[in-house]
């Protein structure tokens, strides 16, 4: 029985030798891939360094592009808020020009209409005063024609009031024909 417990005993020994064969085996065919696999990791590897490089680059460069825009965008914006506000400026004087012609056109009409008015005034005025020199030359024309029968009457002696009368009304009928015609008589 001895025997079967030795032979049992290098069975399981041999047993186990030969699955740790089999798994050796089995390992070194997976390390060899692995070490197959070895040379493209590390070609992916390096590719993945040089990318990594690349982008920490790329994110360098964008950094000073970012600062760069920023700056000019302040420029910009700073530009853009001083002609604003010199437009703002420009649109206050523009109304306030505005408004002073407006306060001269309104002037110049009222002036018009003053000067319109004062030229009416002194046209009437000028009418009033050439009716009442009309009537003043009447009344002299008339007065004269009264001296004029008077000094006829005083002349002819005694006439009768009709025949002077008559006299008086050929004189002053002789004066109109002349200031109608334009002579003074």
């Amino acid at each position: 029985m001895e025997n079967v417990v030795g032979f049992a005993i290098e069975s399981l020994v041999a047993v186990l030798l030969v699955a740790t064969i089999a798994y050796c085996a089995l390992l070194n065919r997976r390390l060899g891939k692995l070490r197959a696999d070895e040379g493209v990791m590390r070609e992916t590897i390096t590719e993945l360094v040089a990318s990594t490089h690349a982008a920490e680059r790329a994110i360098v460069a964008l950094r000073a592009a970012l600062g760069h825009c920023e700056d000019t965008l302040a420029e910009r914006l700073g530009r853009a808020e001083t002609m604003s506000t010199a437009i703002a400026g420009q649109l206050s004087a523009g109304e306030e020009v505005i408004e002073r012609i407006t306060q001269i056109a309104k002037a110049a009409r009222d002036h018009a209409a003053r000067e319109a008015s004062m030229d009416e005034i002194a046209r009437r005025d000028a009418d009033r005063e050439a009716v009442r020199l009309a009537a003043r030359r009447r009344a002299e024309e008339e007065e004269e024609a009264r001296a004029l029968i008077r000094r006829v009457a005083e002349e002819a002696g005694p006439v009768s009031r009709s025949a002077a009368t008559a006299a008086a009304a050929e004189l002053f009928a002789s004066r109109i024909r002349a200031l109608s015609a334009g002579s003074p008589a």
